[in-house]
């Protein structure tokens, strides 16, 4: 009987060993099996933590480029009124003089419609040369036969300087309002095409072939690859028009007629206010500026994902 009790005993510990054996490897499958079902949420987790860290890096960017430009804006600022101060008047005005000059001018002598008659001739001369430019660019730089037939006048007239051809065109078209929105549009229009040509010939070719691929027409290939693959160089092409256009605008308002904020600028270093004429210069600096923030804007509207 003590055998019998002790092949008892020892068959219950060895059940009793099983079954730990099988708790403990349950747990263990137990404990491998939790570690996949929380992978989901984790993962969205990090990605999350991600994301809010990059934007506060974003944030924090913005804010200390932000900063870096006033403390620049400022030490310009001191610096220009410091050396004004101490020069003579005729050949630099400090800011104080300028500033004081610039209320005067809104008040007293029409800056408020000059500037007006050349926004309003900037803008016809700049949609005009930036539509042409666009479109003629998206033609030379998609077809070589286009480009065959007129590249070559395009870059020629590119290189040319354009104060060269703005006496012609005041003995061809007059001395009008018109002809200063052509001269606008040239100075626009070439940037333009020459930006927008080499972006339609940078577009990835791993595109064009999905294209191809897919069978799409000549229209789809324009709407949805040659169009949103250009529009950076566009842009580009935009903003460097901006200048361009205003050089034009005072070359125009200069050369043909005087009118607008070029008569000001020009009535005032004839006469030798150099104040008011600095104060020309700050409204053109700052319709300048006004402009590009105005493209920017528009291009993160309309084309987000163009940087």
């Amino acid at each position: 009987m003590s055998e019998s009790a002790g092949q008892s005993t020892t068959g219950q510990s060895t059940t009793g060993q099983a079954t730990t054996g099988q708790a403990t490897t349950g747990q263990a499958t137990t404990g491998e099996a939790a570690p996949t079902a929380d992978i989901p949420g984790t993962r969205e987790q990090i990605e999350a933590v991600i994301e809010q860290r990059l934007r506060q890096r974003s944030r924090r960017n913005r804010r200390m480029y932000l900063l870096i430009r006033i403390v620049s804006l400022i030490i310009v600022l001191a610096a220009w009124q410091y050396y004004g101060s101490k020069a003579t008047a005729i050949v630099f005005d400090p800011l104080s003089r300028v500033l004081g000059a610039l209320v005067d001018l809104f008040r007293h002598n029409g800056l408020g419609s000059a500037l007006w008659y050349s926004v309003w001739t900037f803008a016809v001369g700049y949609l005009i040369g930036l539509v042409a430019g666009v479109v003629l660019g998206m033609f030379i730089g998609a077809y070589r036969r286009v480009e065959a037939a007129v590249g070559l006048y395009v870059y020629a007239l590119y290189a040319t300087p354009m104060v060269a051809i703005v006496p012609l065109l005041s003995i061809w078209l007059g001395f009008g309002v018109f002809t200063q929105e052509v001269i606008i549009a040239l100075f626009v229009l070439f940037p333009c095409v020459v930006s927008v040509s080499y972006g339609v010939r940078n577009i990835d070719g791993d595109l064009l072939e999905v294209a191809r691929s897919l069978r799409m027409g000549r229209a789809s290939l324009w709407r949805h690859v040659l169009l949103p693959g250009t529009v950076p160089y566009i842009a580009a092409g935009a903003a460097q028009g901006v200048a361009m256009g205003l050089v034009g605008m005072f070359i125009a308002e200069i050369f043909t007629q005087l009118s607008g904020l070029g008569n000001l600028l020009e009535t005032a270093a004839q006469t030798y206010h150099t104040d008011e004429a600095l104060a020309v210069l700050l409204v053109i600096m700052a319709l300048g500026v006004i402009l590009r923030g105005l493209i920017t804007l528009v291009q993160r509207r309309v084309a987000p994902w163009a940087k």
